[in-house]
């Protein structure tokens, strides 16, 4: 399941990108280019969200450096 810092801080990205929408139109004046940088993230979104549901339980955003016993390596999926 996705945490909570993680949707919080998702909303504030999208808040953030409204707020600009906005306040600062200029700062978006070039479509193309935001565009393109919004497929980026979407692209990256669908990845991660991939990633989540193949290993399920497995996933978090801790960095191991050491391996546990009850690690497996997941070879489906997004990780084939």
């Amino acid at each position: 399941m996705i945490n909570r810092q993680y949707i919080i801080a998702m909303a504030f990205s999208m808040f953030e990108y409204y707020i600009e929408v906005a306040f600062l139109p200029e700062l978006k004046a070039r479509w193309w280019i935001t565009n393109i940088g919004l497929l980026m993230v979407l692209t990256g979104e669908a990845i991660c969200k991939a990633a989540i549901m193949t290993a399920g339980s497995a996933f978090n955003h801790i960095i191991r450096v050491d391996h546990d016993d009850h690690h497996k390596l997941i070879i489906r999926g997004i990780y084939r």
